[in-house]
């Protein structure tokens, strides 16, 4: 049941009953119940939002890590397979 159908619901009940019961309470407590889940659905979705931004954020650093690793064992092979001119002397 989605949250628009519970929210109609529980205003249709409170307006049924409230000719014998007190009209003022029963929409008082449907609309805290309404604020309520409404700060909990917020604080949910930023909760969500914030896991889903660090991942990225790792992730991110990760693939910076490789590509460093990378250029850097690149430039390692490269110097190894150099022969400079000092080496040229002494062979």
């Amino acid at each position: 049941m989605t949250y628009a159908k519970m929210f109609a619901m529980s205003m249709m009940s409170c307006h049924a009953s409230a000719g014998s019961a007190d009209a003022g309470s029963c929409c008082a407590q449907s609309a805290s119940m309404h604020a309520a889940s409404h700060a909990i659905i917020m604080i949910l979705d930023a909760i969500i939002m914030a896991s889903i931004i660090i991942i990225a954020l790792v992730n991110l650093a990760v693939l910076r890590l490789c590509l460093v690793l990378l250029v850097l064992l690149a430039g390692l092979l490269v110097c190894g397979t150099m022969e400079t001119p000092k080496m040229r002397k002494h062979a």
